[in-house]
């Protein structure tokens, strides 16, 4: 179930709507009063663009909507809802600290900020070179570029390579 792939190619549009709705409604609900149901439904607003971002040809696998993104959303959700308790708990007064921080900010801090940053580091080492650029993607892409500059030489287009840092139009080197 996990290797299967899901195929986004008519969902691009649609993503970047939900988008935009989501951060109407994070905008919405916090104007009107209710910041707590914003922050939660802020938890939500990477999911549309990490789907288009993460995908490869316009599929992304499902093992990379559970981890990371799913793990990371249940840490952002649980970071939000335990602020939320702990503020409530010890509104008006004094709270143990938790590593030196009131415990509605330590859980922000240790599930939101470490959890979240933990879960997106792992995901580059134990993901990207099967997901985001497997073996012969490079290469396939530099075939694709020159493929497409000989098309342009074809029908007459001038291609030219740009100049590299450090180097004049001329092909002179420059200090």
């Amino acid at each position: 179930m996990l290797d299967r792939k899901i195929d986004i190619s008519d969902l691009t549009t649609p993503l970047m709507v939900a988008s935009g709705l989501l951060w109407l409604a994070v905008l919405v609900l916090g104007l009107t009063g209710y910041w707590f149901v914003g922050l939660l439904v802020s938890a939500f607003l990477f999911h549309p663009w990490f789907i288009i971002g993460a995908s490869s040809r316009q599929e992304i696998p499902v093992k990379l909507l559970v981890y990371p993104l799913g793990v990371w959303t249940v840490l952002q959700l649980g970071a939000f809802g335990l602020a939320e308790y702990f503020s409530g708990s010890y509104a008006g007064g004094s709270a143990g600290l938790i590593t030196g921080m009131h415990p509605s900010f330590a859980a922000v801090y240790w599930l939101y900020w470490i959890g979240g940053f933990m879960t997106v580091a792992l995901t580059f080492g134990l993901y990207y070179r099967r997901y985001y650029l497997p073996e012969g993607r490079w290469d396939e892409f530099i075939e694709e570029v020159e493929e497409a500059k000989a098309a342009q030489a074809d029908e007459g287009d001038v291609v030219e390579d740009a100049p590299t840092p450090g180097e004049a139009p001329d092909g002179e080197v420059t200090s």
